[in-house]
């Protein structure tokens, strides 16, 4: 932990259902007082409080499950991503697979990626787990031509580039790094997959990369009832039943 970033003395943490809205209010107790707050769902940053004294999110809801975590950080690092920081197991659960792909200036503007998967069955399905565009109109591609020529580092045309070990070495234009995807792909299903990546060009084209196989191990589902079954009042025990 650094004195910017601290997940102690936070409890009380507690997820509710919004009523007629699919997602959940996060509130917790923090005594990290003066600080700022940080909501990570599956180790990534997902929300932050706008004044020390906010101790509420909402979190919309998805299909495979999440795991949540408060932390306590600066006011100016508020916005920024510090799930470094966080314990192992918070910061990748064990069924989040997390993917890095080079995104390549040979990949022409709409070009979209999608991921596809078999949900552990052995038969990939053909409906994908997600699709992301390869070059959304805010992204500046670095390519030739597109930019003026020799008015990056050392003398190269792509301004802005990722810098030094911030990308994908070498794998942009006349060596420079490239822009890295970073993709997490949440596995709702217990048991070993196989994701396949899809590139989608605008023609019409696809290419799809070989196969990957992932072990995800997903928390149980949440029960559904709970009953007590049993009393004993002279030893003090009540025995409940979970479904």
């Amino acid at each position: 932990m650094t004195t910017d970033f601290t997940t102690d003395n936070i409890d009380r943490l507690n997820a509710s259902p919004l009523e007629g809205l699919r997602g959940w209010e996060i509130t917790f107790r923090s005594a990290n007082e003066g600080m700022h707050h940080q909501l990570y769902a599956n180790g990534r940053l997902a929300d932050w409080t706008e004044s020390p004294a906010q101790r509420r999110f909402v979190l919309d809801i998805e299909e495979a499950p999440r795991q949540v975590a408060i932390a306590a950080v600066s006011a100016a690092n508020r916005a920024v991503d510090m799930s470094a920081h966080l314990p192992q197991g918070v910061r990748q659960p064990a069924w989040v697979h997390r993917l890095r792909v080079v995104r390549s200036i040979q990949h022409r503007p709409g070009s979209r990626l999608a991921v596809l998967g078999d949900h552990a069955t052995g038969q990939m399905d053909p409906t994908p787990l997600m699709v992301l565009d390869l070059w959304p109109a805010w992204s500046p591609r670095w390519a030739w031509g597109e930019y003026p020529f020799g008015m990056g580092g050392f003398g190269h045309g792509g301004i802005g580039a990722p810098g030094f070990g911030k990308g994908g070495f070498g794998a942009g234009s006349f060596g420079m790094d490239a822009d890295l995807l970073r993709i997490d792909v949440p596995l709702a299903e217990e048991g070993t997959h196989r994701i396949v990546l899809r590139t989608l060009s605008p023609d019409g084209r696809s290419a799809d990369s070989a196969a990957q196989e992932v072990t995800a191990t997903p928390p149980p589902a949440p029960a559904t009832s709970l009953s007590a079954t049993q009393h004993d009042p002279q030893a003090g025990k009540l025995t409940l039943q979970i479904e």
